[in-house]
């Protein structure tokens, strides 16, 4: 890939790296799914965005959760960009969520909570990944 088709991939990737599904949710608001899958994607990113803030919520760090960042930004990325996309989305949604956790937790500790980094992290891959789509 070129430099300049790596924007897309790079910028998704790092906001799905924060929320799993973030990056099928904004193809799904900018009517690049179906009916069913646009209602599936908004309805789980949802839900992801309030299950983040619980306290049994487990470690993105796990490798189910790694796994479904690195899948739904690299097939998100595979649907806005093409092939070639997917492996660098995949690759920096790992690295993304790598870093957020590591830096949030240190947030979190200096603050004594954990809620307001969450929230922030929220908007951060909205931002981004919304940023990703309608430029795609």
């Amino acid at each position: 890939m070129k430099a300049a088709e790596l924007r897309l991939p790079v910028i998704l990737g790092l906001g799905g790296g924060m929320r799993t599904f973030m990056p099928p949710a904004m193809l799904a608001l900018h009517g690049r799914m179906g009916r069913r899958g646009r209602t599936a994607a908004l309805l789980v990113a949802g839900g992801e965005l309030v299950a983040d803030k619980l306290p049994q919520m487990r470690t993105r760090l796990e490798p189910g959760g790694l796994g479904a960042r690195a899948i739904s930004s690299g097939l998100s990325a595979r649907a806005l960009a093409g092939d070639g996309a997917a492996p660098v989305a995949a690759a920096v949604a790992l690295a993304s969520a790598f870093a957020c956790a590591r830096g949030r937790a240190a947030l979190a500790a200096r603050t004594g909570s954990d809620v307001p980094w969450a929230v922030l992290e929220d908007a951060l891959s909205v931002g981004l990944v919304a940023l990703a789509v309608r430029a795609g």
